[in-house]
């Protein structure tokens, strides 16, 4: 069975993000590519594949400000 979700960590401004397994599929197949949310690069190397969100997130360190969780780098 297939895990739901992949994090990644794009290689030009170090920025990580999670996207769904399905979601990257129908975008393969519709003959899109992953990139970086934050600048725009396709230079994305993956970092876990994972079932539980829990997983991806625990590496960094999070705080809620204003009712919004928030990444705080370390």
């Amino acid at each position: 069975m297939d895990k739901i979700y992949k994090s990644f960590e794009c290689n030009v401004c170090d920025g990580e993000f999670i996207l769904m397994n399905e979601q990257i599929k129908i975008n393969k197949s519709k003959g899109k590519y992953e990139s970086c949310p934050y600048c725009g690069c396709k230079r994305i190397k993956e970092t876990c594949e994972t079932d539980n969100l829990n997983e991806c997130m625990k590496h960094g360190a999070w705080k809620k400000e204003h009712g919004v969780i928030r990444q705080v780098k370390q």
